[in-house]
Parts: structure tokens; C-alpha cells; sequence
């Protein structure tokens, strides 16, 4: 049956870049980057459906479905004013661009809106949710879900697409014959995304491993921000001069900490000829990025937190997990000291990269599911398919005293009374 699918994007990052399912991000952020590849995979899926991605800027999709179609809009309100309320589709939206829509617009349609969240703890979800009668909130991670489980009644658990990239990858390196170690970070510079600790670690690294280099990739550039005017393309002065703090002008200026700005396909040639990787060391944010399973899909090892969205891939690696920025250089020992050690877990990096790929075709399925309940008010349930994984105490006290408490006024104290149990949180 024919159905009319809306992703409204509204994000200057993707504009003149090309997108293909054959291709990595080319370097926007992974929310949209993420929506155009859900696009193009239920338009191949879907052949009789129309698929419209809405942006205020054009940029280009390689090979591009016939039933996949591109509008312009020069804001929300435009777009969501252009609807008529008895229209045969939905339209999948972020909380932030249904935020930045009067929402007495959105009423009209509210019931063909899902709404779809990226982030733990999600304030703009909740405000949807108390303003708009959507037909739920699909969140992307495990955690994600159960920290945002009490902000609708319909809370849907559907990841990510990730799709393996064909990296061609040393899968015997032997880290003993290594005389000097390259480290990589990937994701954006911007403080919710850890990489002052990483900087924080700098020092430490360098004493232990002579001569490490780190490879820095990504920019405020990646969210769409801009980077200021440094040897650090960080999202404002103040925070790269915080990083500077930690990582000498020197390391820079002599090749120590090489910073490449946003990169597209040509990370991976940077990435596989790394020996491991740091991520967002706090995991705050995250609610299942794509940067650790790019680097693992590379056979390059991540050391990183198992809190919020990390805990998705990290589960596997339970040797790596580090609790603070101190741990790194540690676990980085431990990492290579044994070049047996070592060989294991990168092809256990390989493999979950591989397992995670394997699931796209029941997230497609499911996706379709949830369009086709919407469009035919019928009930749907889409539990996660991976068991809560990480802290339950520590997830139960952000959502007690957290800022996110103040924000969902609806959730009975009773919940989290003396008598609440943290098992209840996987019900």
C-alpha cells in the first residue's frame, strides 16, 4: 500500500555533501547523517511508498531511489504548514525541529507524528510529549530507552542503521613490532563530547608509550557549530583553550597531536593504522553513536565509559570500560602488553562491528511496522531487543535527582520511593 513518509531535517551541515549507502558520514552530524541513510534504505525497501526528506539547503544523494524525493522549506512552520491534516502518511521528526514549530501548527497532525529521540534524558521529548498527542518516541539506544522511559506512554526501542564499511584491514598487526603507538579520537569537539579528558590523559600517554601520536578527527564543524580560529577547531575559545591546558602548542606544532578537522571517507585510512581508540571517556550524551563501531570496524580497539549510549557496543568489551579519564593510560597498557591479548580483541572489534551491520534488516522491518500502526491507529510494542546494560543505580538516581525530574512532572513520586526497586526500570 502506498504511504507517504516526511523526515523533516532543517540542518545547514548537510548542504552541498553527498550521501549514498555505499559511503560514511562525509561529515555531518549523526543525526542527520543517520535520517538520510533510514531514507534511502525504506525507499529500496518500500518501493511504492514516497519518501520526502525536507531541508532548507539541497545536497545530494548517489543513486538515489525513484520514490525518494528531496523538498525545500525555508523553516518548520513552512513545511508543517504545507500539510493537510488528512494527508496518508506520518512524518518522522526530531524533538529539536518540533520544538522550533508552533506547535498549534502541529496539532493539526499530531497523531502522524512520530517523534524520534537522540538523546538520554531527552527534555525535548518530554516537551513534545506534554504538548503534542504523537504517536510515540522512538529512542535509538538501550539505555537511551529506559532513560526516557517514563517521558510517553508509547516508547518505542529502535537502533540505528550501521552499515560496515569495506575497510581493507591488517587483521594480524602485531602490536610487539609497533616501535611507536598511534592513538585515534573521532567525534566532534564540543564539551559534551569528552575530549578534554581525553586531553586530560595526554600526559600520562606520553609517558608511558614515547613518542604516541594522536589522531584527532572530527570539528564543531561535525554539529553543524562553528570552530573557532585555533590549532584546536573546538566549538568556542574557551573550551579550546581548555584543551590546550593539557596538550602542549608544542605536541601540535611538531606532529604529536595531529588535529585533521572533519573528514569523510578518508578517516578510515587514518583510523586503521591506529592501535586503539579514546571516545567520549564519560559516555554523557550518547545514545548510540557510531563513531566506536566505525573504529572497531577498522580492528581498532576502543577504550571508553560504559555509561549512557556507550554501554551499547561497550557491553562487548567489558576489559576496555574505564570509569575516568585516570583509567586510560592503564587500560592502554593492559591493551598492548600482550600482543596475543591484543589480536583477540581486535577481531572481536571486527565481529560486533559486523553483528551490529547484520541488524539492519530488522530495523528497516521495523520501522515499516511503526509507519503502518501510525498510519493505521493500531497499537504497536518495540521493546528493546539487548537487556538494560550498565548502572541501574546510577541511571535510577539521574532520573530522581536529575534536571530531567523537574522536567516530567507527570511521573508518580510513588515510583521513586523508598520501596521503588531498580529492577522494575527493565519492565
Amino acid at each position: 500500500m502506498a504511504r507517504i513518509v516526511y523526515f523533516p531535517l532543517f540542518s545547514s551541515s548537510v548542504d552541498s555533501k553527498v550521501f549514498s549507502l555505499d559511503e560514511p558520514n562525509p561529515g555531518v552530524g549523526g543525526t542527520q547523517f543517520t535520517t538520510i541513510r533510514l531514507a534511502i534504505l525504506l525507499s529500496i525497501a518500500c518501493p511504492t511508498w514516497n519518501i520526502h526528506l525536507v531541508n532548507n539547503l539541497p545536497f545530494k544523494i548517489k543513486d538515489k531511489p525513484n520514490n525518494l524525493n528531496q523538498l525545500h522549506f525555508n523553516t518548520p512552520d513552512d513545511f508543517f504548514n504545507h500539510l493537510d491534516e488528512y494527508f496518508p502518511g506520518v512524518v518522522v521528526s526530531t524533538p529539536s525541529v518540533l520544538c522550533k514549530t508552533n506547535f498549534n501548527i502541529l496539532r493539526k497532525i499530531e497523531e502522524k507524528i512520530i517523534c524520534w529521540s537522540r538523546h538520554p534524558f531527552d527534555p525535548g521529548a518530554d516537551k513534545v510529549a506534554r504538548n503534542l498527542k504523537v504517536k510515540g518516541i522512538v529512542c535509538v539506544g538501550i539505555y537511551q530507552f529506559f532513560s526516557n522511559k517514563f517521558i510517553h506512554s508509547d516508547l518505542f526501542s529502535i537502533q540505528n542503521v550501521f552499515i560496515y564499511p569495506e575497510v581493507a584491514i591488517d587483521d594480524d598487526k602485531d602490536i610487539s613490532r609497533k616501535e611507536k603507538i598511534d592513538v585515534v579520537y573521532l567525534g566532534a569537539l564540543r564539551p559534551s563530547k569528552g575530549f578534554l579528558d581525553v586531553a586530560k590523559s595526554w600526559c600520562a600517554l606520553k609517558s608511558k608509550f614515547p613518542g604516541i601520536k594522536l589522531h584527532v578527527i572530527g570539528s564543531a564543524e561535525t554539529h553543524a557549530l562553528q570552530s573557532v580560529s585555533s590549532p584546536v577547531p573546538a566549538s568556542s575559545t574557551e573550551y579550546a583553550n581548555q584543551i590546550l591546558e593539557f596538550i602542549d602548542a608544542e605536541d601540535i606544532v611538531h606532529g604529536n597531536v595531529i588535529f585533521y578537522g572533519n573528514l569523510g571517507r578518508e578517516k578510515f585510512d587514518i583510523i586503521k593504522n591506529c592501535d586503539f581508540a579514546i571516545l567520549n571517556p564519560t559516555g554523557i550524551g550518547e545514545a548510540f553513536p557510531a563513531s566506536p563501531l566505525e573504529v572497531m570496524s577498522c580492528g581498532v580497539p576502543v577504550i571508553t565509559s560504559n555509561d549512557y549510549g556507550m554501554s551499547d557496543c561497550m557491553r562487548f568489551f567489558p576489559e576496555l570500560v574505564i570509569n575516568s579519564y585516570q583509567e586510560i593510560v592503564y587500560k592502554a597498557i593492559w591493551l598492548v602488553e600482550d600482543p596475543l591479548r591484543y589480536r583477540e580483541v581486535q577481531r572481536r572489534a571486527v565481529a560486533v562491528a559486523k553483528w551490529f551491520d547484520l541488524q539492519t534488516d530488522g530495523i528497516v522491518v521495523n520501522w515499516i511496522r511503526l509507519i503502518n500502526s501510525t498510519i493505521e491507529n493500531t497499537g504497536i510494542s518495540l521493546p528493546p531487543i539487548m537487556p538494560f546494560n550498565g548502572s541501574r543505580a546510577k541511571l535510577y538516581r539521574r532520573l530522581y535527582f536529575g534536571p530531567v525530574m523537574n522536567k516530567i512532572q507527570r511521573i508518580p513520586a510513588k515510583l521513586f520511593g523508598k520501596q521503588a526497586k531498580i529492577k522494575n526500570i527493565s519492565s
